[in-house]
């Protein structure tokens, strides 16, 4: 849910009625008191996000007298695992990554506990209504992963007490594999959780186009996204507020996102601290990418089919390798 892209002008234009939780410290924010959500939502250093025109989109259908707050804790490229409360304290002392380390430390290096101390503190002012997750790119390829959301979401029902046939969970896909989307082999094992659980939802990421990494959403991806979760989640509670929602946004030509397409394909074959690669077209770069959105290093080959790239003085972790051709471009993971 943290999000990877760029804040726009037209991101910062926040409904008084729209209002975030901090759940961290930071310059523009108190952790445990409310905030206009203006992105970013779940801590001072992070992009946009779905959350974001979630939000925004329902502000624009519902009553005015209604505000809406959003709890949000999001740790970018962590297992699924890291919000058992039962799984995550071992898994999160062993990690190495600087940067996830960072973002850890932030939420007291116990994501589980901070979303619920923070959502304990907003149901002071309110009720909760929904949980949203967007998470799959690292874990989402077995059952494992649907059990232990399950169990995530049963332990926020018990903690918070409420009324499970009240609140929707709310899971959304990743970049679909049609748009490049490296993580696209997920979509089937989220897509599969709402035929298991009672009051689960799955959000469509149709039409959201990725970022240069295809692994994360582009900033209009984001914004499409969070309009997918405000319908789906209206669908479930309010069929009637639902099709008010999906008139407006057809009619303000916000409905529809875009489409891929490139000609670039590459093939990569790891031997040692080498990858070799041959390329339909001739290469110009090539960026790696972590799974936090960072760009670690680029090639840069002006034009070469057949290439080798050194992995010797990469992180050791996933990361995504980003192959940009004068038509498009191609991206495969490797787990260094």
């Amino acid at each position: 849910m943290a999000g990877q892209a760029p804040i726009e002008e037209q991101d910062l234009n926040v409904s008084d009625r729209y209002l975030s939780m901090a759940t961290t410290e930071g310059p523009d924010r108190k952790l445990g008191t409310w905030r206009k959500a203006v992105p970013p939502l779940c801590r001072a250093d992070a992009h946009l996000g779905p959350a974001d025109w979630f939000g925004r989109t329902l502000i624009d259908v519902v009553p005015d007298n209604v505000r809406i707050g959003i709890v949000s804790v999001a740790v970018e490229g962590c297992p699924i695992t890291f919000f058992d409360k039962d799984q995550n304290a071992p898994l999160i002392a062993n990690e190495e990554r600087d940067w996830m380390n960072g973002i850890l430390n932030q939420y007291g290096r116990d994501p589980y506990e901070r979303l619920l101390a923070m959502a304990k503190i907003a149901a002071k002012d309110g009720v909760i209504k929904g949980i949203l997750l967007h998470q799959g790119e690292t874990d989402a390829y077995n059952d494992q992963w649907r059990k232990t959301l399950r169990k995530i979401y049963r332990d926020l029902q018990q903690e918070l007490r409420f009324d499970s046939t009240a609140v929707p969970l709310l899971v959304g896909e990743v970049v679909r594999g049609e748009y490049g989307g490296i993580c696209g082999h997920a979509n089937p094992t989220i897509n599969d959780i709402a035929n298991h659980y009672p009051n689960t939802y799955v959000v469509s990421s149709e039409g959201c186009l990725p970022s240069d990494d295809n692994l994360h959403f582009s900033s209009e991806g984001y914004r499409l996204l969070g309009r997918h979760y405000a319908l789906r989640y209206l669908e479930a509670t309010n069929p009637q507020l639902a099709e008010v929602c999906r008139q407006k946004l057809a009619a303000a030509g916000l409905d529809k996102g875009g489409t891929v397409s490139s000609k670039l394909t590459v093939e990569t074959k790891r031997s040692g601290e080498t990858l070799s690669v041959i390329a339909s077209e001739p290469v110009e770069k090539v960026d790696v990418v972590s799974f936090s959105g960072q760009t670690v290093k680029t090639f840069t080959l002006n034009g070469k089919k057949n290439f080798n790239l050194s992995l010797k003085d990469l992180p050791k972790e996933k990361l995504v390798f980003v192959f940009q051709s004068p038509s498009g471009k191609a991206t495969t993971d490797v787990e260094i």
